[in-house]
């Protein structure tokens, strides 16, 4: 069953300072991570679509050593446009099946996602820089 709507007052907020596959349980939440600073991504696996799960994720300091991934669990399923302050950002394209945060992205940015059974949908996002902030890729 999905969680409130994301902001509701049992929606909760979980850290990640390490990659981790996120469940069911995890729809509603506010996602914070923190990028690491050694070698190696973090690497945010998301549950498999479900209709009306929903999840906000947020850099919650700047970029330090390693990208960090948003993975579809089930492959090639974003839809949306990732919206950065200084350009025009990204879109997904049929074959994305990750977010990537880059080199350029800093404390605050974020992505909301939103599923319909079958797709992920950036429904609200925002990035400080378009060169290596943001981005939709494949595999």
């Amino acid at each position: 069953m999905a969680r409130p709507y994301l902001g509701g007052s049992s929606a909760g907020v979980k850290s990640l300072t390490a990659s981790a596959t996120l469940g069911s349980s995890d729809s509603g939440k506010v996602i914070c991570f923190t990028p690491p600073s050694s070698a190696g991504a973090l690497n945010i696996t998301l549950p498999a679509c479900k209709k009306g799960y929903e999840l906000k994720i947020i850099q919650i300091a700047d970029y330090d050593t390693a990208a960090c991934k948003i993975t579809s669990a089930e492959g090639n399923n974003f839809v949306g446009h990732l919206q950065a302050q200084t350009g025009a950002g990204d879109n997904a394209a049929s074959t994305d099946d990750f977010i990537q945060f880059g080199a350029g992205t800093v404390a605050g940015d974020y992505v909301s996602l939103v599923s319909d059974g079958s797709k992920w949908y950036v429904v609200d996002s925002c990035m400080k820089v378009t060169t290596n902030g943001m981005a939709f890729g494949a595999s």
